[in-house]
């Protein structure tokens, strides 16, 4: 992989004095735990708004003659080419399928959501006949799209977020309806759970951000100073801090107990702010923007630490690495051009340009494997119709994932280690997408193999998974970036449970 011709303009390296560690603060924490918080009570006599647009229910396996989540012996003309499903295993909505997520704690649990009002807890089974995702909690009630779907750190609760303006907190074992957090007066564009405990954080098109304890279901805080849809949102310094992105071209930074702002990016893009991350320890985040381009923040001192140019079309993604056993940490963004560029993350200079999307289709999502050896490889899922895989240190794209016949909307990843495997020593990468072709698709790449077939100048294509490489045990590591600091009360509670 060449790196892009066009080297970008010298910017301000980053300007950070080594980081102190932090307080042992555990207040805020402890406000959720205890309850001792704002309760903000809402007028909920307002009617929710109607379905209109006509969605039915997920696919009875009846009516389709074939048993849920198995993949059949004849691909169906829907396929792309046909014979060529990379996927171990799928499933079905009415509609599109939004978003998706595994649960972080148990990687036989996925979760989908989608266009049909409808989001599925399934469960990942190993048999004699395959891979087959059964159907294990039907999670109904939403009138609307459900655009949002993720599992609680501790993989304890479901969040869904939809276009009916609500949010609703599920518990992931039973599928039970635990609260419905309403206040929201417009459409939920996005949630995310704390890194560490329960609290959930959702932004609106209504202007404003929201903030609850979901085991109690009650609104702990409401985020006002945005002038247009609240589009994207993130924690930061290990959930001491929210940061908030809009269609109003700003970002905010704002104190989670006090509910106010403490910097205010003002017109920051010349466009709306689609997507936003937070450094896993640093007070730094990146914002990506409709206009093209992604900025880096210090969200300390309020102060714009670099501009990342090159794109040419809606930043949809931008996410930080974990840091290599080397030291090496790195940035993606990526974009509906078809283009990642991997940034160091510390000079913010542009390394390499990953351009096998270029001229297929947009990057919608993309996610980095987890701490590992495989930390510094990077998934991304397209409107081209599939997802890849890239070493992002030497810019190869080492897989690529196909089975969808339409735009691939989202994707979840999680990493098994060769000893939870049983599978000759091989690190076992999952991948879950949901796709405009209203399925869910499961992908298993034994991340070793990847890497033998790459040294050996074999195709990128993926070979046919094998079953009996399926890791269904718990993970033995969190997907999540590590962060700083110490076990938040809400985690500790959640242990005694």
């Amino acid at each position: 992989m060449e790196e892009d011709e066009m080297s970008p303009e010298m910017i301000a390296r980053l300007q950070v004095e080594e980081q102190t560690a932090f307080d042992e603060d555990a207040a805020f924490d402890e406000e959720f735990r205890r309850d001792e918080c704002v309760e903000i009570q809402m007028d909920s006599e307002d009617d929710m708004p109607p379905d209109e647009d006509g969605d039915e229910e997920l696919a009875d396996p009846e009516d389709e003659g074939e048993e849920i989540g198995v993949i059949p012996e004849q691909y169906s003309d829907d396929d792309v080419d046909a014979g060529n499903d990379d996927a171990v295993a799928k499933v079905h909505h009415k509609d599109a399928v939004l978003s998706v997520a595994i649960c972080p704690t148990d990687r036989s649990l996925i979760a989908t959501s989608g266009q049909d009002d409808l989001a599925v807890i399934w469960s990942l089974q190993d048999g004699p006949e395959g891979v087959r995702c059964v159907e294990r909690s039907r999670l109904e009630g939403h009138t609307d799209s459900v655009t949002q779907i993720a599992f609680s750190a501790d993989g304890q609760y479901v969040a869904t977020g939809s276009y009916d303006c609500s949010v609703k907190i599920w518990v992931s074992t039973t599928g039970q309806l635990a609260h419905v957090l309403e206040g929201p007066a417009k459409e939920i564009e996005w949630i995310i759970w704390h890194p560490k405990g329960h609290a959930v954080l959702a932004g609106s098109a209504d202007t404003l951000a929201w903030m609850w304890w979901a085991p109690t279901g009650k609104l702990m805080q409401c985020f006002a100073s945005h002038a247009a849809s609240v589009s994207c949102g993130a924690w930061a310094l290990g959930g001491k801090a929210i940061v908030t992105g809009s269609e109003d071209h700003g970002v905010i930074v704002w104190n989670p107990r006090a509910g106010t702002p403490t910097h205010h990016f003002r017109q920051l893009f010349s466009g709306g702010v689609v997507s936003i991350c937070s450094h896993p320890e640093l007070p730094v985040v990146v914002a990506g923007s409709e206009d093209a381009s992604a900025k880096v923040l210090q969200i300390e001192t309020g102060k714009e630490l670099a501009t990342l140019p090159g794109h040419t079309d809606s930043v949809e993604a931008v996410g930080f690495s974990g840091v290599s056993a080397t030291g090496v940490q790195l940035l993606a963004t990526g974009a509906m051009d078809g283009k990642v560029f991997i940034w160091d993350a510390k000079t913010f200079d542009l390394r390499c340009s990953l351009n096998d999307h270029f001229e297929k289709g947009g990057v919608v999502r993309m996610k980095w494997l987890p701490p590992s050896a495989f930390g510094l490889w990077l998934c991304t899922c397209s409107t081209d119709q599939t997802l890849r895989l890239f070493d992002a240190l030497s810019g190869r794209c080492m897989r690529v994932l196909r089975g969808h016949s339409d735009s691939v909307l989202d994707l979840d990843l999680a990493l098994a280690a060769p000893e939870a495997t049983g599978s000759g020593g091989m690190h076992q990468l999952i991948v879950v997408s949901g796709s405009d072709d209203k399925s869910c698709r499961t992908f298993v790449v034994p991340l070793e193999q990847v890497v033998a077939e790459a040294k050996n100048g074999s195709s990128s294509e993926a070979a046919p998974a094998s079953s009996a490489f399926l890791p269904l045990a718990p993970a033995v590591a969190p997907t999540a970036p590590s962060f700083a600091g110490t076990v938040s009360a809400e985690s500790a509670v959640a242990d005694t449970v």
